[in-house]
């Protein structure tokens, strides 16, 4: 059976938790915090200079397509209003760290890649930008076969690490302000200017080898 007064008790601590969730939203919201979801980017068109027959560039129009859905990617230069142009993709593998016996026990595995995004004049809505990322990895020469599978995974996973500082590069505020204003800055001379034809970049990167002690193209 149920009276009155519990009935009333039980509508206060709903009302009260509601006034707890609004008043923490809006605390939320006055700290700056913004709930996570979809950043479109400002232009209407865009041309991802990324070879579509790799992992990466297949990642990277998955995570644009994800984030701006209105944003459509077209396979040529012509009509986009924007460019994403790929400079270099550059891996390194260095050692880090060696045992008593001189032998390598740890290695650091790194990307460095360098893009920029431009209009359809070629003006630098973001000029040439890098994004690096490092991991560690131990090893062990005696398991090479398997360390080799073990480089190739945590490559994969710092490649996606990759796609997303990307992404969170391209659709941040100063990118929509830079592309809105590239008309004025580049009559003051201010924006950098590129050719919007240059062919794209053909070279992937060379797949991993067995790291080697004596290689000195494996230390920096």
């Amino acid at each position: 059976m149920h009276f009155a007064g519990q009935q009333t008790h039980s509508s206060r601590q709903s009302w009260l938790l509601r006034g707890a969730c609004l008043a923490l939203f809006m605390l939320l919201s006055a700290c700056g915090f913004a709930l996570r979801g979809v950043t479109p980017l400002p232009f209407d068109t865009m041309f991802i200079g990324i070879p579509d027959n790799t992992q990466f560039g297949a990642d990277v129009r998955r995570a644009v397509r994800a984030a701006s859905p209105n944003t459509k990617l077209l396979p040529s230069r012509q009509g986009a209003q924007a460019i994403l142009q790929q400079v270099s993709d550059a891996r390194t593998l260095r050692e880090v760290s060696l045992n008593a016996q001189g032998r390598v026990e740890q290695y650091e595995l790194g990307i460095n890649y360098t893009f920029r995004l431009i209009d359809a004049k070629g003006r630098a809505v973001i000029p040439d930008t890098t994004l690096s990322i490092y991991r560690e990895m131990p090893y062990d020469d005696q398991v090479v076969q398997a360390k080799q599978g073990q480089i190739e995974t945590l490559y994969r996973a710092m490649q996606r690490d990759l796609v997303s500082r990307l992404l969170r590069r391209l659709t941040a505020p100063d990118v929509r302000t830079a592309f809105e204003n590239a008309e004025q800055r580049g009559e003051d001379g201010e924006t950098p200017l590129y050719d919007p034809n240059a062919p794209e970049p053909q070279r992937t990167p060379a797949p991993w080898h067995t790291p080697s002690t004596t290689d000195p193209a494996n230390v920096r």
